[in-house]
């Protein structure tokens, strides 16, 4: 593959507009074409798309989801690993290729003994295949999604290796970008193939950050390392908003689908800059008790910005074949953009 390499330091206080504007030019410099699957994930504890999410499907041809079937958590009574929001299908997916995503969290890796962790991959295999059978679902893959850390990393790796041995097919894993960056001290996944997750890329907890979901001058700090990672990997993209809010600059609230051109038509609130509003008396509104002086962070996912991101990923993601994934179907996340943008960013430009 023939790589466009470019390694700059950039100016302080340089707009955001200038580094998109970079990265399409830089795209523009590649000449490899990816071959792109597009998928979304589905991301609910019950599967039943609206006729509104059933349609976008279709005008998109996408036929693949990655949906989760449920979460592994930590039980401190039984001192166990349990399953937690088990989904459940009140349609069946049919005419789609479905992706079953396991969501393990960190503390169940820490908590869990060695010898526990052959016992947790056939349980995890058995519900898995379980769910898989009463809904009429032949998988061709299965992912797991967890942040490791040092700590737990040798208990998880190890718990892939058993999925895959009982599996005897492609298991993939979700890659957080530090692990793209740092794959020395994070490791390496035993795994067929990684997914990266392109988003939630600063800490939303931290009052002074820009844009925790997706922020293009955060992930040039990692994409240069793509191009030595040595896994194949897929992308999912970020179509999700989110209003973060503070009190005395400390975390207070997450507002899920809660955009800027909302927060304008509050009168309680003051603009500060294009997504940073302060409360300038003390009210009731949002479901909370508001003070005087919260602040309230809008984050969202433009559309150049994701398209600047696209083009970023293709020129530095060593493999010719990835899936494009979306980030998540919902109707209330995915009216944000028109569907002739949505087709544009998971399919190979032409």
């Amino acid at each position: 593959m023939n790589k466009t390499r470019c390694r700059f330091k950039l100016p302080s206080g340089l707009a955001l507009l200038s580094i998109t504007g970079f990265l399409i030019t830089l795209s523009c410099q590649t000449p490899d074409s990816k071959q792109l699957t597009p998928a979304f994930y589905f991301w609910q504890t019950t599967y039943s798309p609206s006729p509104t999410e059933r349609r976008l499907l279709d005008q998109l041809q996408i036929r693949k989801l990655y949906l989760r079937y449920f979460d592994v958590d930590w039980d401190p009574a039984t001192q166990s690993a349990v399953p937690k929001a088990v989904v459940r299908f009140a349609q069946k997916p049919a005419g789609l290729t479905i992706v079953p995503v396991v969501f393990i969290t960190n503390q169940t890796l820490l908590r869990c003994p060695v010898s526990a962790i052959s016992g947790l991959a056939e349980n995890l295999f058995r519900k898995i295949t379980q769910i898989s059978r009463q809904n009429g679902i032949y998988s061709p893959e299965i992912q797991l999604d967890c942040d490791w850390s040092a700590g737990s990393r040798e208990r998880y790796f190890h718990l892939l290796r058993e999925l895959k041995n009982r599996f005897k097919g492609p298991v993939s894993a979700t890659i957080r970008l530090h692990q793209i960056k740092y794959p020395e001290q994070t490791g390496l996944p035993p795994v067929d193939r990684g997914m990266l997750m392109f988003y939630n890329m600063a800490d939303w907890k931290r009052a002074e950050t820009r844009n925790s979901i997706y922020d293009l001058a955060v992930a040039l700090r990692y994409t240069d390392f793509l191009e030595r990672y040595p896994l194949p990997l897929d992308v999912v993209l970020p179509l999700f908003r989110w209003t973060v809010v503070y009190r005395n600059n400390r975390f207070l609230s997450l507002l899920n689908n809660l955009d800027s051109k909302t927060l304008t038509t509050c009168s309680f609130l003051k603009p500060e800059t294009e997504n940073r509003f302060v409360a300038n008396r003390d009210t009731s509104a949002l479901g909370f008790s508001i003070r005087r002086g919260d602040v309230f962070r809008a984050e969202a996912c433009q559309i150049d910005d994701l398209t600047a991101g696209k083009h970023l990923l293709l020129s530095k993601i060593r493999n010719q074949k990835l899936t494009f994934a979306l980030y998540h179907l919902d109707s209330t996340v995915t009216s944000s953009y028109t569907n002739a943008f949505l087709h544009s960013l998971v399919r190979s430009s032409p």
